[in-house]
Formats: C-alpha cells, sequence, structure tokens
C-alpha cells in the first residue's frame, strides 16, 4: 500500500523534469546559434544580446499574473497547456522570414514558458514535505542543466549537418507531442496535490505584494537575481565567447559551453538536495546556508571562468562554478517556501520568477554591449563581485530575518 501512496509524487517528478528539459532546450538553442543567427539576419551585437533579454523581461513580467492563477486555475492544464504553446512558438521561431518576426517569437515564448514554473513547483510543493522537498526539486532542477547541455549540443550539431532552423523545428516538434499524455497523467493526480486551497477564490493581485512585503522572501528574490543573472550570462554568452576566444566551431563551441557548468551544476543539485534535506532535521535554516556558502564559491568561480587562459582552465572554473549554482538552483524554490504560507506557492514562484527575470534580463544584453567594448571576460568579473556583496546579504537575513518569518508563515 505505502508503495502505490509513494509513486505518484515520484512519478510526477520524472515527468515534469522532461517537460524542464525541453523548457531549457528551447531557450538554449537560440544562444548556440547566435553565430548563424547574426550571419542569417544581419543582428548587431547589442540585437543577439536584446533577443535574449527580451526573453527573460517577459518572462518576468508574465510571471506575477501566471504565479497567481498557478494557485487557482487547474495546474495539469497550466502545465501541460504551457509546454504545447511555447513549444509551437519554439516551430514558429524557425519559420521566421526576418529578424523582428523571430523577436516577436521569442517574446511569445517568453509569455507560454512564464505559466510552467509556478503551477510546476506547487504541485511538486503539495506532493513533497518539508522532509523531501529539497531531493524533490533538487532532483527536478536537473532537468534545466541536462535542458541547456541537450539543447547547446544538439542545436549546434543540427545546425551544421543540416541547416540551424532544423533545429527549432525538431525541438518544438518534441515538445508538441508530449504534451497530451504529459496533461493525461496530470489530470489524475490525488486532488491533494492537483487543487490548492485557493482554487476557488477569484484572483487577486494583492497576493503578490502581500508577499514582496516578508523580508526573507525580498533576500530570497535578490539572490534568485543574482544567481540567475550569473547563469545567464553564461548561459548567453559563453559559447559565444568561446567561438571567439578560442576559434572553436559552432557545435565545438556549443558542447563546451552547455557540458562542463552542467556537469557541474547536476552535481552540485543532487550533493545540494541530500545535504539540505538531512541538514534541515538540525536547524531550519539549512538551506539557507547552504545558499549562503553556493555564493561564497560562485563569486571567484564565474572570474576564472571569464579569466581562464586555456580551454582546460575553462572547463574545471566552467565545472566548478555550476557546482555552485546547483547548490543555489536546487534550493531556493524551497528556501522560499520555508517563509511562504503553503496557499501562496505559485504566486511565491511568480514573485522571484519576476524578480529574478528582471534583473538577470540585463545579462544577455550587457554581454552583448560588453563584447564590442570591455570583453564579455570582464563582464564575468564585475559579476563576481555581485555575489560575494549577495553572500553577506544572505548571511544577514539568515541570522536576523530567517526565524520571525518562518515563524509567522507556520
Amino acid at each position: 500500500m505505502s508503495h502505490f501512496a509513494i509513486q505518484p509524487k515520484w512519478l510526477l517528478i520524472a515527468l515534469l523534469w522532461f517537460c524542464y528539459v525541453l523548457n531549457h532546450a528551447d531557450r538554449q538553442v537560440l544562444y548556440t546559434l547566435f553565430p548563424a543567427l547574426q550571419a542569417h539576419y544581419g543582428f548587431s551585437n547589442e540585437t543577439l544580446g536584446l533577443t535574449g533579454a527580451l526573453f527573460l523581461w517577459i518572462y518576468g513580467l508574465f510571471s506575477p499574473i501566471a504565479g497567481i492563477l498557478g494557485d487557482r486555475w487547474p495546474k495539469p492544464a497550466m502545465v501541460a497547456g504551457s509546454l504545447a504553446i511555447w513549444s509551437f512558438f519554439t516551430v514558429l521561431s524557425g519559420l521566421a522570414p526576418n529578424g523582428p518576426l523571430l523577436i516577436l517569437c521569442r517574446a511569445l515564448l517568453g509569455i507560454a514558458e512564464s505559466c510552467f514554473m509556478p503551477a510546476a513547483y506547487a504541485l511538486m510543493a503539495n506532493a513533497h514535505g518539508p522532509e523531501t522537498r529539497s531531493k524533490a526539486i533538487a532532483l527536478f532542477a536537473t532537468s534545466q542543466m541536462v535542458g541547456v547541455a541537450f539543447g547547446g549540443s544538439i542545436s549546434g550539431y543540427i545546425a551544421e549537418r543540416f541547416h540551424w532552423q532544423a533545429a527549432f523545428y525538431t525541438l518544438g516538434a518534441i515538445g508538441l507531442l508530449y504534451a497530451w499524455p504529459l496533461y493525461g497523467y496530470l489530470s489524475r493526480l490525488p486532488a491533494s496535490i492537483r487543487i490548492s486551497p485557493l482554487s476557488a477564490a477569484p484572483a487577486r493581485f494583492a497576493d503578490f505584494t502581500r508577499l514582496l512585503r516578508i523580508p526573507t522572501l525580498q533576500v530570497v528574490s535578490t539572490f534568485v537575481a543574482v544567481a540567475t543573472f550569473g547563469l545567464f550570462l553564461v548561459y548567453t554568452w559563453l559559447p559565444t565567447f568561446l567561438f571567439d576566444k578560442f576559434k572553436l566551431t559552432l557545435f565545438q563551441a556549443g558542447y563546451e559551453a552547455a557540458i562542463y557548468p552542467q556537469i557541474g551544476s547536476l552535481t552540485g543539485l543532487l550533493v545540494g538536495g541530500l545535504l539540505a534535506d538531512a541538514a534541515y532535521k538540525r536547524t531550519k535554516a539549512a538551506r539557507y546556508w547552504l545558499i549562503f556558502a553556493a555564493f561564497c564559491g560562485a563569486g571567484p568561480c564565474i572570474f576564472l571562468l571569464g579569466a581562464a587562459p586555456s580551454l582546460l582552465s575553462m572547463r574545471v572554473a566552467a565545472a566548478l562554478f555550476g557546482f555552485c549554482a546547483g547548490l543555489v538552483t536546487g534550493n531556493q524554490a524551497a528556501a522560499a517556501f520555508d517563509v511562504v504560507p503553503s496557499a501562496f506557492r505559485a504566486t511565491a514562484i511568480g514573485v522571484l520568477n519576476f524578480l529574478g527575470c528582471f534583473v538577470s534580463g540585463f545579462a544577455p544584453y550587457l554581454g552583448g554591449v560588453a563584447r564590442d567594448t570591455i570583453g564579455v571576460g570582464q563582464l564575468m568579473a564585475f559579476t563576481a563581485i555581485g555575489y560575494l556583496c549577495t553572500a553577506g546579504l544572505i548571511l544577514y537575513a539568515t541570522l536576523r530575518l530567517f526565524p520571525r518569518d518562518r515563524a509567522a508563515a507556520q
């Protein structure tokens, strides 16, 4: 009996895992193909960066709405519908006859993808209590690393063997085919997982602003923004940075930029999930201490990534940076849920996405500006300083703000 009781919540993680692989693969394909798009559409470096930034800004702006609706609308429909619509716009990206239409497709992709995370994280949090929540979310978050690695590698390979447009067609078609069976399973989950206490209530933007007033959640939003800025700087510009610095091919640059950070991130996610849940039994602030340590390590690592004199040193720095990023990614949602009432979990993810994407959206754009001026490596050095300053803020929140806000959430 216990076997059947526990099976749905872990199968849920597995199905959402593959969905999020496609989510990040569909994002990464554009970044890997920057040189090809620049040649085809005549984009400037700033326009390339703006293309990546626009996705994040649109994604962030629509996240509050998606979060509020995720606590009230049927979560299976939100998750599967988001997958189907963003996959459709991925296919359309390959069909775009000119640059402005490609940029429009990426903006619409951001709207569609913004509806996925709040509902998906709420489903996972409803299915997993605090004792297994970090492990569950960490396992799920490995899909982000796999998706970036898969999207970066396969899109570069398809572009060189066939045509860059075929990369968009392939990834979009996979998502369209997966959406229906995913919805079929999610709609049969127990009501306690599918339905939140606010399902019958009207959507209220006041819920979003209420969460913004929680001091610890403000700090969580800050470190999510800084961490996402660093990640998207690496995801967006590392392939082109390696293409320029080491004179690699599109496939080689996409492979190097995708594989090594993701190997580190995958390891960091799994280690971080296990450590956080184990340490939670000793201290309720375990996730915050782990994230503090990760920021202390990520700063020097992203500096070394931009300053690496060889491919070997770049690989080491990328893997170490990825490890620290994985510690953060696997625990940031669970850290937020520690100080947020359970009825507002999807809305909380909307808060994190909104603030995180608004700030991190500048990473692709500033990377394009830096490529023409100070260099992407120098921008990574400035980002390292931001990581270390944020570590100090996390330390303050852990010691002074977290105990009170956690008690209020309970």
